[in-house]
């Protein structure tokens, strides 16, 4: 199985690891970097819709980046609430090794990234309507070749599910060209007052806490995604299927 995640907005410039490779999509990602230098910080302002000061350092960044394995380690560069969740710094060596091999994160800058690929810092959103080339969006960029990457991947493995634990945002980009029976979305709840709905940062905290669970057990089944039981989730058996597996808790 594949584990595939979201990035986030903010980085961090420090880290522990020492990055293995660059990611593998870079020459493709180098393309669409050659257009994005080219971009004003008016150009950052309204295609990203950030302030001035944000669009100023956006632009740096992306001008100074480069390519190469000195980079920074993408699992731990990434600084949102998922990846403070996942607890790095609790897992051993061979539960991070799982990870290289089991965990992938979208990134709208560099398609595909696994958790020790040399990454510089950058902001970029999937939904950003920036034109590249002919495409008129990064949806249109990247095309299926996320989706391919995975898929290929993904047949490597024990069992040949993707198991979504990405946003809306990120999900749209592979969701379309990846098979039906080989796609399984991740949900966590809440449950108030007799009623359950998914809210967004239980949500993003959960991820982290899956990804976490993933690695310490080695998971390679979804027989054992199913025990997951941090923070009080537990598996919802009736609304799990083929498609879904859905977990709640108490709120």
């Amino acid at each position: 199985m594949l584990y595939i995640i979201s990035p986030t907005k903010t980085m961090k410039t420090t880290t522990h690891y020492k990055p293995s490779a660059l990611p593998q999509l870079w020459e493709k990602a180098e393309l669409l970097l050659a257009n994005i230098k080219m971009l004003t910080v008016e150009d950052i302002m309204h295609f990203m819709h950030v302030k001035e000061a944000l669009a100023i350092q956006t632009k740096q960044r992306f001008d100074q980046l480069s390519f190469h394995e000195n980079g920074y380690c993408a699992i731990e560069a990434y600084d949102g609430l998922q990846f403070k969740y996942m607890q790095m710094e609790n897992l051993a060596m061979s539960e991070l090794s799982y990870l290289q091999e089991h965990l992938r994160i979208l990134s709208a800058f560099y398609g595909i990234v696994r958790p020790f690929d040399s990454i510089q810092p950058y902001r970029l959103e999937m939904q950003c309507k920036l034109k590249v080339q002919d495409y008129n969006d990064l949806y249109a960029y990247w095309q299926d070749t996320l989706a391919k990457v995975l898929l290929k991947e993904v047949h490597t493995h024990k069992e040949n599910y993707l198991l979504n634990l990405s946003s809306k945002e990120y999900e749209k980009a592979i969701r379309p060209y990846i098979p039906k029976e080989q796609w399984i979305d991740v949900i966590f709840q809440v449950e108030k007052k007799g009623k359950r709905k998914v809210e967004a940062t239980q949500a993003k905290m959960a991820r982290g806490r899956m990804v976490h669970f993933l690695a310490q057990r080695q998971v390679e089944t979804l027989a054992e995604v199913y025990q997951f039981q941090e923070d009080g989730y537990q598996l919802d058996k009736e609304r799990t299927g083929n498609q879904q597996i859905v977990f709640y808790k108490k709120g």
